[in-house]
């Protein structure tokens, strides 16, 4: 199971590079009603396209993107939290993307096989050294 990994990774963070370019790409639709985003300055669905864009490029080598693989991890994480609040306060839950998001964290972190170099440990930052 375990040569697989490597596989599993790479194509995990295909997937859901793609699944980011898409809903960001769909969210043109609604932006073009609802231009919120542009107020600061940004298009956000541009924003996720060239995120989910991101991921699909780092999937080919996600182990010499560490990186652009704890960005994923973050979003998964940022995603749950988001359609808990949007529950709690406005009663609006999304399953599915609450559900991916578990899937993809739950899965980068067991995939990955530098797990030090995933949470920054013993990983020596730019700089000088004394």
């Amino acid at each position: 199971m375990a040569k697989w990994n490597p596989l599993a990774l790479k194509l995990l963070m295909w997937v859901m590079g793609v699944l980011i370019v898409m809903g960001s790409g769909l969210g043109f639709i609604g932006a073009s009603f609802f231009q919120f985003d542009t107020w600061a300055g940004v298009s956000g669905s541009v924003a996720g396209v060239a995120f989910g864009a991101g991921i699909m490029i780092a999937g080919f080598d996600p182990i010499a993107n560490v990186s652009w693989v704890r960005a994923l991890v973050v979003y998964a994480i940022l995603e749950i939290v988001w359609q808990v609040i949007s529950w709690i306060s406005i009663g609006k839950f999304d399953l599915i993307p609450f559900i991916i998001a578990i899937l993809v964290a739950v899965l980068v972190l067991v995939l990955y096989p530098n797990k030090p170099a995933l949470w920054m440990q013993g990983v020596k930052m730019g700089g000088a050294h004394a």
